[in-house]
C-alpha cells in the first residue's frame, strides 16, 4: 500500500512556498480566492466533483492529508465542471511558486512534490476509467481496490480499508444510488470479494487473477 500523510520534513518546506487556506466543510476551494495551480492537503478530506450526465455532481477522487491537488482549470480534460470541494472542515496549502522553487528549496521535498501530483494525476484517469465500466459491482469493488492501494492496510485475511467515507459518498463516486450502492456491498459479500466488518471491509484480492464472480453479474 502506498505511503500516506504528509511528512513532517516537506510540511517545513511548504510553509515557506504556500498559503495555507481553510476550507469549511461543503465550501469549494476555489471560492477561498488564493491563486496556484498546485495544493497539498494538510487536513482533513476533500472531494473532487466533475459534472455527469443529466448535470449531476459526480466525485472522481477524495483526497486526504499528503496528498496533492491539481487545482481544477476550464483546461481540465474530460472533466467539466471540476471543483475540489471540503468534505469536512479541512486545510489545503496551495503552492503559489512552481515546483523549480521547491526543489531549490530542498531537492528531495522537490521530489516529493513531484511524486505526489504524478500520484494525483494517475488516480484521477483510473477514476475516468471505472466510471467507463457498465456493471454496478464492477465500478464497486475497483473503487473499493482503488481506495485501498493508497488507504488499505494488508493483512492475512486480505486488505483491510477502514472506511472514512459514507454510502453517499461512494455512490458518488460510482454514479449510482445511495441504495443500489448497499445492494451491491450485500451481493459482493455473498459472493466473497469482500467482507463487511461494520465500517471495515476486507477486500479478498487486490487484482483480477482468476475468474471473480462479478464477470457473470
Amino acid at each position: 500500500m502506498n505511503e500516506v500523510g504528509l511528512p513532517a520534513e516537506v510540511r517545513a518546506v511548504l510553509v515557506s512556498v504556500a498559503t495555507p487556506v481553510e476550507v469549511l466543510a461543503g465550501e469549494d476551494v476555489a471560492e477561498q480566492g488564493v491563486e496556484g495551480a498546485i495544493g497539498v492537503v494538510s487536513a482533513g478530506r476533500f472531494a473532487v466533483t466533475v459534472m455527469a450526465e443529466g448535470s449531476r455532481s459526480r466525485t472522481i477522487a477524495l483526497v486526504q492529508e499528503g496528498d496533492a491537488l491539481v487545482m481544477p482549470t476550464e483546461e481540465w480534460q474530460g472533466a467539466p465542471g471540476a471543483r475540489v470541494v471540503a468534505a469536512t472542515d479541512s486545510e489545503v496549502m496551495v503552492v503559489t511558486g512552481s515546483t523549480d522553487e521547491v526543489v531549490a528549496i530542498d531537492p528531495l521535498a522537490g521530489a516529493w512534490l513531484v511524486r505526489a501530483m504524478a500520484q494525483a494525476v494517475a488516480d484521477r484517469e483510473l477514476s475516468a476509467a471505472i466510471a467507463l465500466e457498465p456493471r454496478l459491482e464492477r465500478r464497486l469493488i475497483l473503487k473499493l481496490r482503488q481506495l485501498a492501494d493508497r488507504w488499505g492496510r494488508v493483512t492475512p485475511e486480505g486488505v483491510r480499508l477502514d472506511l472514512r467515507v459514507t454510502h453517499q459518498e461512494l455512490a458518488d463516486m460510482v454514479g449510482a444510488a445511495r441504495e443500489s450502492v448497499t445492494v451491491a456491498f450485500g451481493r459482493l459479500q455473498d459472493q466473497g470479494e469482500i467482507e463487511l466488518r461494520r465500517r471495515t471491509v476486507i477486500i479478498r484480492r487486490m487484482d483480477d487473477q482468476g475468474r471473480t464472480a462479478t464477470d457473470t453479474a
